[in-house]
């Protein structure tokens, strides 16, 4: 299967955000794309995950398959404890197997408190979880690993591409070393 667009062209009034773009990818791919700051990243995912709609050009493959999204917020259910928050997205939740992936990036001491009392990086990481663990073809990743430290980014890059398992990984960055990190290759928009 192949995933990408051709021709993709997004605009909000007069500003014209995506202009032509034509990008491949490859089922089991890992590849980063990069751009400067308003360069259109989130949107291309946007469009690509079907929540917005080009204004001119096509999305190829992304309709025929389950896409599992990490926005730049977090969206998680602030009220949930970060085991529930991720057991929401599977059709049969295992709560034991949620609770080992979560305790691979998080303190175990966490995993049952509600999210609104975790840190940002403890958020990002159950979002990130919980995206991994849903079930999909594709892995959309906007900025994933912001706030978290070099450590704990080094980890969670590894537990990404452990669970990879032949989807398509598309992450945006502003960051190179993640990009290689995660064994990603790299284009810019």
């Amino acid at each position: 299967m192949i995933y990408g667009c051709e021709g993709l062209t997004k605009r909000y009034g007069p500003l014209t955000v995506l202009d032509g773009v034509s990008l491949s990818f490859p089922a089991g791919a890992c590849v980063a794309v990069m751009a400067p700051s308003g360069g259109g990243k989130t949107t291309l995912f946007r469009l690509l995950a079907g929540l917005e709609t080009p204004d001119e050009g096509r999305i190829l493959g992304f309709d025929r398959a389950r896409v599992s999204m990490v926005f730049q917020e977090d969206r998680l259910c602030e009220h949930l404890s970060p085991v529930t928050n991720v057991a929401l997205v599977q059709a049969k939740p295992d709560r034991a197997a949620v609770r080992r992936e979560l305790a691979s990036v998080l303190p175990s001491d966490c995993l049952d408190r509600p999210v609104s009392t975790l840190s940002g990086g403890m958020k990002r990481r159950t979002a990130i979880v919980r995206a991994v663990l849903a079930p999909s073809d594709v892995l959309l990743l906007d900025e994933p690993f912001t706030g978290l430290d070099e450590e704990t980014r080094g980890r969670v890059i590894r537990y990404v591409r452990q669970r990879q398992n032949g989807r398509l990984l598309l992450m945006t960055t502003h960051i190179r070393e993640e990009a290689l990190a995660l064994g990603a290759e790299i284009i810019g928009l």
